[in-house]
């Protein structure tokens, strides 16, 4: 029975490991589709929720070694994912992007934080994660560089797909 029960714990940590290279691929194709066509916020929907699957394999993969810094970065990591969603499908207002991505972006450096003492993630995908966190308010808030907000999506969409892949291709059992 335990070992049943361990089986499906990976299987569903790598199925969270596939969501994240999911989010993180779809995440670097939208950075270069603009507008916010009924399409695109259907294209966001779905890179939300695959961003909240995959918050949860990352974090699953590494539970134990985060601390309590990464585990309240994943908690806020999942508050900003549903907030996205929420907003995406139109139960909050636009101005609930803000809050969510914000909320979502502080939990990913403390996640960060974390992963980095837990040394399951490879040191690029951190600091990835982190300067995806800086350069796109950056580019968000200042319109002579909006370019960054690009940059930005493009960075954490390809280090959160390479998260997902090490969780994918590792032992997420241990």
């Amino acid at each position: 029975m335990l070992e049943t029960d361990q089986m499906w714990r990976t299987n569903l940590i790598r199925l969270c490991g596939l969501a994240a290279i999911v989010a993180g691929v779809l995440r670097v194709i939208a950075s270069v589709i603009p507008g916010t066509t009924p399409r695109i916020m259907a294209l966001y929907f779905f890179i939300d929720v695959f961003l909240l699957f995959g918050s949860i394999g990352i974090y699953g993969f590494q539970r134990e070694e985060i601390g309590l810094t990464g585990t309240l970065g994943f908690l806020l990591q999942v508050v900003g994912a549903l907030i996205l969603i929420t907003r995406d499908v139109a139960v909050l207002g636009s101005g609930a992007y803000l809050v969510g991505a914000l909320m979502f972006a502080a939990g990913l450096d403390l996640l960060a934080a974390g992963s980095w003492k837990g040394k399951r993630f490879p040191r690029w995908i951190l600091i990835l994660w982190v300067l995806s966190t800086i350069v796109g308010p950056i580019g968000y808030f200042s319109e002579g560089l909006s370019v960054l907000f690009i940059v930005s999506g493009m960075l954490f969409g390809v280090a959160f797909a390479g998260g997902g892949i090490t969780v994918w291709f590792s032992d997420a059992a241990n």
